[in-house]
Protein backbone atom coordinates (compact mmCIF):
# COMPACT_ATOMS: atom_id res chain seq x y z
CA UNK A 1 0.00 0.00 0.00
CA UNK A 2 2.79 1.83 0.42
CA UNK A 3 4.29 1.83 -2.76
CA UNK A 4 1.02 2.73 -4.05
CA UNK A 5 0.67 6.03 -2.45
CA UNK A 6 4.32 6.78 -3.47
CA UNK A 7 3.15 6.46 -7.02
CA UNK A 8 0.79 8.20 -6.87
CA UNK A 9 2.50 10.95 -4.81
CA UNK A 10 4.97 11.19 -7.43
CA UNK A 11 3.11 11.07 -10.49
CA UNK A 12 1.04 14.29 -9.09
CA UNK A 13 4.49 16.01 -8.41
CA UNK A 14 5.73 15.01 -12.11
CA UNK A 15 2.49 15.94 -13.98
CA UNK A 16 1.61 19.37 -11.97
CA UNK A 17 3.10 22.32 -14.20
CA UNK A 18 6.22 23.55 -12.82
CA UNK A 19 4.56 26.39 -11.00
CA UNK A 20 2.34 24.52 -8.96
CA UNK A 21 4.33 21.71 -8.02
CA UNK A 22 5.17 23.33 -5.01
CA UNK A 23 1.93 24.78 -4.48
CA UNK A 24 0.47 20.88 -4.39
CA UNK A 25 2.86 19.91 -2.11
CA UNK A 26 0.94 22.01 1.06
CA UNK A 27 -2.61 21.75 0.14
CA UNK A 28 -5.20 18.98 -0.41
CA UNK A 29 -4.97 17.32 -3.98
CA UNK A 30 -7.37 18.45 -6.28
CA UNK A 31 -10.03 16.10 -7.87
CA UNK A 32 -7.68 16.37 -10.95
CA UNK A 33 -5.08 17.34 -12.13
CA UNK A 34 -5.32 20.82 -14.50
CA UNK A 35 -5.29 19.85 -17.69
CA UNK A 36 -2.89 21.26 -20.37
CA UNK A 37 -2.61 18.64 -21.77
CA UNK A 38 -4.74 17.33 -25.09
CA UNK A 39 -7.32 14.77 -22.91
CA UNK A 40 -8.27 13.48 -26.00
CA UNK A 41 -5.12 12.33 -26.94
CA UNK A 42 -4.47 11.38 -23.48
CA UNK A 43 -7.47 8.91 -23.26
CA UNK A 44 -6.82 7.52 -27.09
CA UNK A 45 -2.50 6.73 -25.93
CA UNK A 46 -4.43 4.97 -22.77
CA UNK A 47 -6.68 3.12 -24.90
CA UNK A 48 -4.22 1.74 -27.18
CA UNK A 49 -1.52 1.15 -24.81
CA UNK A 50 -3.59 -0.91 -22.30
CA UNK A 51 -4.90 -3.25 -25.68
CA UNK A 52 -1.43 -3.65 -26.78
CA UNK A 53 0.07 -4.43 -23.48
CA UNK A 54 -2.98 -7.16 -22.95
CA UNK A 55 -2.27 -8.30 -26.23
CA UNK A 56 1.44 -8.70 -25.95
CA UNK A 57 1.09 -10.76 -22.61
CA UNK A 58 -1.50 -12.66 -23.88
CA UNK A 59 -0.22 -13.71 -27.03
CA UNK A 60 3.30 -14.34 -25.29
CA UNK A 61 5.32 -11.36 -27.09
CA UNK A 62 7.21 -9.51 -24.17
CA UNK A 63 8.81 -8.06 -26.87
CA UNK A 64 5.77 -5.80 -27.75
CA UNK A 65 5.11 -5.27 -23.77
CA UNK A 66 8.31 -4.00 -22.99
CA UNK A 67 8.23 -1.72 -26.25
CA UNK A 68 5.52 0.06 -24.52
CA UNK A 69 7.81 1.47 -21.93
CA UNK A 70 10.46 4.06 -21.75
CA UNK A 71 14.21 2.98 -21.73
CA UNK A 72 14.62 4.21 -18.08
CA UNK A 73 10.72 2.59 -16.70
CA UNK A 74 10.37 1.27 -13.25
CA UNK A 75 8.08 -1.62 -12.81
CA UNK A 76 6.71 -1.82 -9.29
CA UNK A 77 5.26 -5.34 -8.00
CA UNK A 78 4.82 -7.44 -4.81
CA UNK A 79 6.11 -10.62 -6.89
CA UNK A 80 9.72 -9.72 -7.25
CA UNK A 81 11.66 -9.39 -4.15
CA UNK A 82 13.16 -6.36 -4.35
CA UNK A 83 9.53 -4.93 -5.59
CA UNK A 84 10.70 -2.83 -8.73
CA UNK A 85 11.93 -4.08 -11.71
CA UNK A 86 14.12 -1.36 -13.36
CA UNK A 87 14.65 -0.42 -16.87
CA UNK A 88 12.96 -2.09 -20.38
CA UNK A 89 15.14 -4.65 -20.56
CA UNK A 90 14.33 -6.33 -16.99
CA UNK A 91 11.03 -5.71 -17.60
CA UNK A 92 10.70 -7.73 -20.41
CA UNK A 93 12.83 -9.88 -19.05
CA UNK A 94 10.29 -10.13 -16.22
CA UNK A 95 6.91 -10.01 -17.73
CA UNK A 96 9.03 -13.19 -19.73
CA UNK A 97 8.66 -14.94 -16.70
CA UNK A 98 4.97 -14.64 -16.96
CA UNK A 99 4.73 -15.62 -20.46
CA UNK A 100 6.59 -18.57 -19.73
CA UNK A 101 4.57 -19.69 -17.10
CA UNK A 102 1.51 -19.43 -19.20
CA UNK A 103 -0.27 -16.10 -17.81
CA UNK A 104 -2.97 -14.23 -19.57
CA UNK A 105 -4.85 -11.13 -19.55
CA UNK A 106 -8.33 -11.61 -20.12
CA UNK A 107 -9.70 -8.13 -20.08
CA UNK A 108 -8.71 -4.63 -19.27
CA UNK A 109 -11.30 -2.11 -18.21
CA UNK A 110 -9.58 2.13 -17.86
CA UNK A 111 -10.91 3.47 -14.72
CA UNK A 112 -9.48 6.44 -14.89
CA UNK A 113 -7.35 9.14 -17.20
CA UNK A 114 -5.69 12.03 -16.18
CA UNK A 115 -2.38 14.66 -17.72
CA UNK A 116 -0.97 17.89 -17.02
CA UNK A 117 2.00 18.81 -19.73
CA UNK A 118 3.72 15.87 -20.95
CA UNK A 119 2.82 13.61 -18.29
CA UNK A 120 -0.24 11.59 -17.20
CA UNK A 121 -1.72 8.26 -15.73
CA UNK A 122 -3.73 5.36 -16.51
CA UNK A 123 -5.87 3.66 -13.75
CA UNK A 124 -6.86 0.26 -15.02
CA UNK A 125 -8.30 -3.23 -13.35
CA UNK A 126 -8.00 -6.40 -15.42
CA UNK A 127 -8.65 -9.72 -15.21
CA UNK A 128 -6.04 -13.04 -15.58
CA UNK A 129 -5.53 -15.98 -15.81
CA UNK A 130 -2.24 -17.49 -14.05
CA UNK A 131 -1.35 -21.11 -13.37
CA UNK A 132 -5.10 -21.98 -14.17
CA UNK A 133 -6.58 -19.56 -11.93
CA UNK A 134 -8.81 -16.61 -12.65
CA UNK A 135 -7.56 -13.40 -10.54
CA UNK A 136 -7.98 -9.87 -11.16
CA UNK A 137 -6.00 -6.34 -10.33
CA UNK A 138 -5.47 -2.86 -10.93
CA UNK A 139 -2.45 -1.07 -12.68
CA UNK A 140 -1.60 2.36 -12.27
CA UNK A 141 0.32 3.54 -15.09
CA UNK A 142 2.46 6.52 -15.44
CA UNK A 143 2.68 7.73 -19.24
CA UNK A 144 5.71 10.07 -20.36
CA UNK A 145 5.33 12.03 -24.09
CA UNK A 146 8.65 12.21 -25.30
CA UNK A 147 9.37 13.40 -28.81
CA UNK A 148 5.85 12.91 -29.76
CA UNK A 149 5.09 9.59 -28.58
CA UNK A 150 3.72 8.23 -24.79
CA UNK A 151 5.68 5.65 -23.09
CA UNK A 152 5.06 3.81 -19.87
CA UNK A 153 7.66 5.32 -17.51
CA UNK A 154 5.87 4.00 -14.50
CA UNK A 155 3.89 1.09 -13.49
CA UNK A 156 2.48 -0.47 -10.67
CA UNK A 157 0.64 -3.93 -10.60
CA UNK A 158 -1.26 -4.64 -7.31
CA UNK A 159 -3.07 -7.54 -6.87
CA UNK A 160 -5.99 -7.65 -3.88
CA UNK A 161 -5.62 -11.02 -1.44
CA UNK A 162 -9.84 -12.36 -1.51
CA UNK A 163 -8.81 -13.67 1.54
CA UNK A 164 -7.87 -10.60 3.57
CA UNK A 165 -10.00 -7.90 0.96
CA UNK A 166 -11.48 -5.45 2.43
CA UNK A 167 -14.80 -5.45 0.76
CA UNK A 168 -16.28 -2.23 1.95
CA UNK A 169 -15.45 0.84 3.69
CA UNK A 170 -17.65 0.69 6.49
CA UNK A 171 -15.43 -2.98 7.34
CA UNK A 172 -12.48 -0.72 7.65
CA UNK A 173 -13.59 1.62 10.06
CA UNK A 174 -11.82 1.06 13.56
Amino acid sequence: MKRVVLVFGLIAGLAAPAGQQEERRGSEAPDRATPTCNTVEVDAAAQRITGQWREGYSEGNAGRVAALYAIDAVYLTEHFASGMVQGRTAIQAYVQRGVDAGYKVDRTEILRTDCSGEMAYVVDRYSAKNAGQKTMGVNLVALRKAQGEWRIVAYEAAVPDPATAVRTLEQAKP
